[in-house]
């Protein structure tokens, strides 16, 4: 792997010199993996421990912090939050980094905390200790040695560090080795160091590069002669590893939560689309109920000739050019009771139709509306998630929303000068739409499907505006990979929020259709 013993020790110089002697303001995590460090210099520090990238690097990019929490992290949290970095050393040249944290204990007297990180690929372990070394809480347990020896990583257990294995650290010696026996040297940078047949290369100036061989991506502190590839570089080794996961491995930091709320709005349509069969389910047997009110019809005008303690009755149905129709009767009921009970069915049968046709409308729209919440979390930046979470726990009652502010909508300016605004989430299509849009605007949206609300706010409206303004319409939808879409436009003021449902549903009027292509290439080219 790429994030060995040698990069590491270029990696701390470089990130040592803004964080000794600064403060932990808070302690976030993002899944039960990864960790970030708020500083009070305002840089954040990830820590990853996910076993296809563990590493960690200052990182800009925005995130959320997760609602899940779990005994490392309560006590990261309780241990490290107001206190200040003392050091930052790599045990020889593993990848094992120790962080020293002076901390409180909870008299308010002084104590030293340590956060070691393990960084060993699927094996990958962060652990608290306290001034004496016990382990307060570890990430990854092990509770037993095996054969070929081992530790115990408890609470309350003595930390040891791993075996080096008869490693030799290659910064205590200048002789190349026919095989890697070197500690924290990978197989990426070993053919180097034979390439050159020269061990200080370990101490050359950091580099940090991306380079491109054999159409893979490889990154490391500085340039690898032997893979003979495509070189990018990076001013630091943390915007090079924050460029590698996120731009080529994709990963994704915004956190747990994303993946929470599309398994939630998976479930939550299941769920509706569970109690939608069952209400058609209930419907049909109603409407077939409906029949009773003619067998009570047929029973009334032939009651004086049910004998007592009848089984069923077979009389001339008036309603069908006299033809016989069997009636089964409750033999245990007198024939007035019989009658009361089938009218009493019958009338049942009616209130529960009517019940039910709203129901099963309602149902519909929740369907619906976690369809919609499902497509925009699809498009979602970090700010469009924070928005959803509020939309969700306002939904649920479960919490207060932290103060509303204004939402940033995605705006488009044309070479004309005019105006494309689009709502990616409810609580901006609300808000853009009924609130910020003009009565004269223009609104756009994909015709019977879930989309965002965009509004075109311009003098003259054109043929190419409204090509462009359905192309975004159609882009920020489920339909951005379709060809030929239909998406509807009219005035704002012919739009109209669906009263009493969740969501920003709206009707319109006096509309027309635009058929659009969606393409990125053109609405970049075509507006700024």
């Amino acid at each position: 792997m790429s994030f060995d013993g040698v990069f590491i020790r270029h990696l701390l110089e470089e990130i040592k010199i803004n964080l000794i002697h600064q403060r932990i303001n808070r302690v976030h995590n993002l899944d039960k993996n990864s960790f970030i460090l708020s500083l009070s210099n305002r840089y954040q520090l990830l820590i990853d421990l996910h076993a296809d990238s563990s590493h960690l690097r200052y990182t800009n990019i925005e995130f959320i912090p997760a609602n899940q929490t779990f005994p490392l992290f309560t006590l990261m949290k309780k241990n490290l939050e107001g206190g200040r970095i003392l050091g930052l050393e790599q045990v020889e040249n593993d990848r094992i980094i120790i962080l020293k944290i002076a901390s409180f204990n909870n008299l308010g007297f002084p104590k030293e905390i340590k956060l070691v990180l393990e960084l060993f690929g699927r094996n990958s372990n962060l652990i608290l200790l306290d001034e004496e070394g016990m382990i307060i809480e570890c990430l990854k347990k092990t509770y037993l040695l095996n054969d070929k020896g081992g530790r115990i990583i408890l609470p309350k257990v003595k930390y040891v560090l791993p075996e080096d294995r008869d490693r030799i650290n290659p910064y205590t010696t200048d002789k190349v080795l026919e095989y890697n026996r070197y500690q924290g040297v990978s197989n990426l940078l070993y053919p180097e160091i034979r390439f050159q047949n020269n061990l200080e290369i370990i101490n050359q100036k950091t580099e940090p590069v991306i380079i491109k061989a054999n159409e893979k991506y490889y990154f490391y502190c500085f340039n690898l002669e032997y893979l003979n590839g495509e070189i990018i570089n990076y001013p630091t080794l943390s915007e090079l590893l924050e460029h590698y996961y996120v731009n080529i491995k994709h990963q994704d930091i915004i956190n747990s939560e994303q993946k929470q709320l599309e398994m939630r709005f998976r479930k939550e349509k299941i769920k509706s689309e569970e109690k939608l069969k069952k209400q058609k389910e209930e419907f049909q047997k109603a409407k077939k109920n409906l029949n009773l009110e003619k067998l009570g019809n047929l029973l009334s005008a032939n009651l004086h000739l049910v004998p007592k303690g009848a089984s069923a009755i077979e009389v001339e149905d008036f309603y069908n050019d006299g033809q016989k129709v069997l009636i089964n009767l409750n033999p245990l009921l007198s024939p007035v009771q019989n009658l009361e009970q089938i009218y009493r069915k019958y009338k049942k049968a009616k209130r529960t139709l009517n019940h039910l046709e709203e129901q099963i409308k309602n149902s519909y729209s929740e369907i619906l509306y976690w369809e919609t919440m499902f497509d925009q979390l699809q498009n979602a930046e970090t700010k469009d998630i924070r928005e959803i979470l509020d939309e969700i726990k306002s939904d649920t009652g479960k919490t207060k929303t932290r103060k509303q502010l204004k939402p940033q909508i995605t705006t488009y300016r044309t070479t004309s000068e005019a105006i494309i605004m689009v709502g990616k989430n409810n609580i901006q299509n609300n808000y853009l739409t009924h609130k910020l849009a003009n009565k004269n605007d223009y609104f756009f949206h994909v015709k019977n499907s879930p989309g965002s609300h965009t509004i075109l706010r311009c003098d003259d409206l054109s043929p190419e505006l409204i090509n462009l303004a359905g192309m975004i319409a159609a882009y920020y939808s489920k339909n951005k990979n379709s060809s030929n879409v239909p998406v509807d436009y009219t005035l704002v003021r012919n739009v109209k929020k669906v009263p009493k449902t969740k969501g920003s549903f709206v009707t319109y009027t006096n509309y027309k259709t635009v058929y659009v292509t969606p393409d990125a290439g053109y609405i970049k080219n075509n507006t700024n």
